[in-house]
């Protein structure tokens, strides 16, 4: 892309992040010890598009440990430039996911599970398991809504490694809900309340409802060696 237009996507995604009243604490360490890689691509329903951020995710997953203690990969894309209703947000996403799944040749991490019904499940993508953050026109959570549709990856790893112990990683998350209800008035629903919920219902932000809500991705059983 461009690099003027790829300068003016990232920097009005850096200043709604930076943002005091932005709830994720994550997602403003990571931007304020500049510990992410950002991409802008054209077009996420593009044929192309899946291999670039393969692509991406595979350097990711080799530079990361030597970012700062929170680090993220960060996906914009000029279109679409409207999304539909957020149902369909829901399953544009998920769609798009199954194809990154689809290209990807690599063993899934063993540290997380397959099965996105369970607590300890992220997307293994490059080897490297992944908990999805989603921004994009027309979200009703306000700090989920941005002009360019924005995919955000998160190594779970890094939460682990930063709150080694269930109160101090709860306490983490509890201050992250505090800060969004702030925000919204009320929390997100589709976000996991203990350490016993999913976390692949609140990938899209859509307000899905968790214990009705059925993921769509099929993962592949693991590839035979040769």
């Amino acid at each position: 892309m461009p690099g003027p237009v790829r300068e003016l996507v990232e920097q009005q995604l850096r200043s709604v992040v930076l943002n005091s009243p932005f709830p994720c604490l994550g997602a403003r360490s990571a931007f304020q010890n500049d510990s992410y890689l950002f991409n802008l691509l054209p077009d996420l329903d593009a044929p192309e598009t899946p291999g670039y951020v393969i692509e991406d995710l595979r350097y990711f997953a080799q530079v990361r440990l030597r970012m700062a203690n929170l680090y993220t990969y960060v996906v914009s894309f000029l279109e679409p430039r409207a999304i539909g209703d957020e149902p369909e947000w829901d399953r544009r996403l998920w769609s798009f996911l199954q194809r990154l799944h689809d290209l990807d040749d690599d063993p899934w991490d063993a540290r997380f599970s397959t099965d996105p019904r369970d607590a300890d499940f992220a997307l293994s993508l490059a080897g490297l398991g992944q908990l999805v953050v989603t921004l994009y026109p027309g979200a009703h959570r306000y700090a989920r809504r941005f002009a360019w549709t924005t995919l955000v990856f998160n190594p779970p790893e890094q939460d682990r490694a930063n709150f080694p112990t269930d109160e101090q990683f709860l306490g983490f998350q509890n201050r992250i809900r505090e800060r969004d209800a702030r925000l919204q008035g009320q929390v997100n629903q589709s976000l996991p309340t203990t350490l016993d919920d999913p976390q692949a219902p609140g990938f899209s932000g859509a307000p899905v409802a968790p214990d009705s809500w059925r993921c769509p991705l099929r993962v592949h059983p693991p590839r035979k060696e040769p």
